[in-house]
């Protein structure tokens, strides 16, 4: 949300020339997402300690909450976050805003469900795409990691930035940088669909984390022994102090993966001459994947032949003409987010009032929104799993535990739906258009509607349940209650006491007493265990069937 001082890039390409000169980004930025979920162990979970403010004590020196430009007086609020927050509707606001005045430190969870914690030791990300590569440097924006109140999941927001790119090294870049760990390797060792090395760089260009991709045994016996995803060693140290599940037993708080290894991005480019892209390049950038020397789209004809109907909002595209102001369209395939743009207008790369700046708050909250949406609901559906797994019918514990978790995220699935479940974000054409392609594309709706009849599920096998129970119960004391009544009547019909032994001394009442509540406690107790076949009698006596 906040901006930074946009500032040349470093870039080394001496020898990654393209073809064609005029498909050059002047202004390539990108910014990829990668959900999580949080995981509190041991007496950390037993505390219940709220997860961001065990974080906050935890990455003391390395996180810092970003108490936002709202909440300041006279002129420090700025324009851009102005046009942000009246981007959006009332009940979103709240949301991403917060409703109450003051400083965001000052607010509770419950007035500001957001809040954001920012990294600002490493400045500079440098990679190297393919073995023998140049290697390629770009400036880091931000590194935020976004909590949200009562979820467990956590998304990273990592952006940064380069000026005059090639286009086929952004595609490389988009199809390679947002990878959480490799797929596999080639015969010589080579992680597949990832770059060839990353480096975190500080502000003086120290070195202060890389990848290790190409450790391959690494890789094969965590997920061996552990059963669980490992994670490249560069995004590890880009989380501290969290640390990735079952890599650390003494960890006070770990994440757990969400969603695809591979992370959403979004990517903003302005070129040259936006004419001169070809409809391949465009589908590539729709989908982020890589480029291709021979110009073919990157799926088949028949799966793209709705391509620009599905995936391409032209509502400012001008399509084969120079446009004279500012041509920008944008390509979205739910895990990917792209606007390539161009024109000579001062708004492309205007990021207060530009739509740089459109991009980097209304888009970007446009994209987050939609991500923690699926995340949530994945995460939620886990827990629901996990519950199902751990039920023993047969056992009364387990049946109650089984009971207790369920209500839990009946009522954790309500909270999300009352607080966070927004179908319409925004009024603003562009904006409401592009959620909703933003939402079909990541299935959000179905996904919301299958959890949802899982739950209720759930919760009415577990009514049902309880019903079944009361009416065994009642047959038992119906039995229970006729045989009294036969023995009841017979007794009390004259209004006498059979035996009259009130005369009799008071150890005598005692005996009798006692055997006839020992033979009445026996005969209750003998009626309850054969209720269900004299329940059974007297349905067949009364004509009914069973």
């Amino acid at each position: 949300m906040a901006n930074d001082e946009s500032a040349p890039a470093t870039m080394t390409l001496a020898r990654r020339q393209t073809e064609d000169a005029g498909r050059v980004a002047r202004h390539f930025r990108q910014i990829v997402l990668w959900p999580i979920e949080l995981i509190a162990s041991g007496k950390t979970a037993e505390s219940r300690e709220a997860p961001d403010v065990l974080f906050e004590r935890l990455g003391a020196g390395h996180w810092e909450l970003v108490d936002d430009e709202f909440g300041v007086e006279g002129d420090a609020f700025q324009e851009r976050h102005y046009r942000e927050f009246v981007a959006f509707l009332p009940h979103v606001q709240r949301f991403l805003y917060g409703d109450a005045p003051g400083s965001l430190r000052t607010l509770g969870k419950g007035d500001a469900p957001l809040r954001v914690y920012r990294r600002t030791d490493v400045a500079a990300v440098r990679m190297v795409l393919s073995e023998g590569a140049e290697p390629i440097t770009c400036q880091i924006a931000h590194i935020d990691l976004h909590f949200f109140h009562d979820v467990d999941a956590v998304i990273l927001a990592f952006e940064f930035y380069a000026s005059n790119v090639p286009l086929n090294v952004v595609n490389e870049i988009m199809y390679r940088f947002g990878r959480a760990y490799p797929p596999g390797w080639t015969e010589t060792g080579e992680p597949l669909h990832c770059p060839h090395r990353v480096e975190w760089l500080a502000k003086d260009g120290t070195v202060l984390a890389a990848s290790d991709y190409q450790k391959r045994e690494r890789y094969l016996s965590f997920v061996g022994h552990q059963r669980t995803p490992c994670f490249a060693a560069h995004w590890e140290f880009l989380l501290k102090p969290l640390t990735a599940e079952k890599a650390d037993s003494n960890s006070p708080l770990s994440f757990r993966q969400i969603e695809y290894y591979r992370m959403p991005v979004m990517t903003y480019l302005t070129l040259e001459r936006m004419r001169e892209v070809q409809r391949a390049e465009y589908m590539r950038l729709a989908f982020a994947t890589g480029p291709n020397a021979n110009g073919d789209g990157p799926f088949s004809d028949r799966f793209l032949h709705d391509f620009e109907p599905r995936h391409c909002y032209d509502r400012y595209y001008h399509e084969g003409t120079e446009a004279t102001g500012l041509s920008a369209r944008f390509l979205l395939s739910g895990h990917a987010f792209t606007i390539v743009a161009d024109g000579d207008s001062p708004r492309l790369d205007d990021n207060e009032r530009g739509l740089l700046g459109q991009f980097r708050h209304q888009y970007f909250l446009l994209f987050l929104i939609s991500h923690f949406h699926k995340a949530a609901l994945l995460m939620l559906s886990d827990r629901l799993v996990a519950a199902i797994k751990h039920l023993e019918v047969r056992s009364a514990r387990s049946s109650t535990a089984f009971r207790r978790e369920t209500f839990r995220l009946q009522e954790a699935f309500m909270r999300f739906t009352q607080r966070y479940w927004f179908t319409e974000i925004s009024d603003q054409a562009q904006t409401r258009d592009l959620y909703r392609m933003q939402r079909t594309h990541l299935g959000n709706d179905e996904l919301y509607k299958e959890l949802r009849g899982e739950i209720f599920d759930m919760v009415q096998y577990l009514d049902s349940d309880v019903l079944r129970r009361q009416s065994g119960t009642i047959h038992r004391l119906t039995a229970v209650t006729i045989v009294g009544l036969i023995g009841t009547i017979a007794t009390g019909f004259l209004g006498m006491n059979l035996i009259d032994e009130t005369g009799a001394p008071l150890q005598l009442k005692l005996v009798l007493f006692g055997a006839v509540a020992g033979i009445v406690t026996a005969l209750t107790v003998g009626v309850v265990a054969f209720s269900r076949p004299l329940t059974a009698l007297l349905d067949r006596m009364s004509g009914e069937r069973s």
